[in-house]
């Protein structure tokens, strides 16, 4: 892994450290920790745009990713509950799942640019495997997903 400048933990000082192999903060003191790793980097909240049926229970989801960016991701998958206009966590390719980096791949003769998430592949209690995880519309497209599974009935 690549060295990164690291800001100090202590909340009042919080010191922006530039010699990557110090051990403690150059301004206060504070002795070093270590970065904790994002379990949800690469992962973010989409809006299913359109599903086309590929047939053998596979479908294709044009889902939009972007945060107002408009970024558009073409995601295969056999989750029976992925419809137009559902919130759904999608893992990019670059992300980790189960330990293994996703790549582009081609799925039912089809190119898939990532892969809808179930609850138990988030870590959340609760949620069916294999069934999209499903998040409320205060979700926009690019958020990150949430760290436990969300209500979805408003409250």
């Amino acid at each position: 892994a690549e060295a990164k400048p690291w800001t100090c933990k202590d909340p009042d000082c919080a010191y922006e450290n530039e010699e990557v192999d110090a051990e403690e903060c150059e301004a206060c003191g504070e002795a070093r920790y270590e970065e904790v790793v994002d379990r949800f980097e690469g992962f973010k909240c989409g809006l299913v745009a359109s599903v086309e049926d590929l047939g053998d229970k596979l479908k294709v989801c044009t889902i939009d990713i972007g945060k107002g960016e408009g970024k558009e991701v073409k995601i295969v998958t056999n989750a029976a509950n992925a419809q137009e206009g559902s919130r759904v966590v999608v893992a990019t390719v670059g992300a980790m799942v189960n330990d293994v980096k996703l790549t582009k791949k081609t799925v039912g003769g089809r190119a898939s640019e990532g892969m809808l998430c179930d609850a138990p592949m988030l870590g959340w209690t609760g949620g069916g495997a294999g069934a999209a995880a499903l998040v409320p519309d205060s979700c926009a497209p690019g958020d990150r997903p949430p760290e436990r599974r969300p209500r979805m009935d408003g409250k």
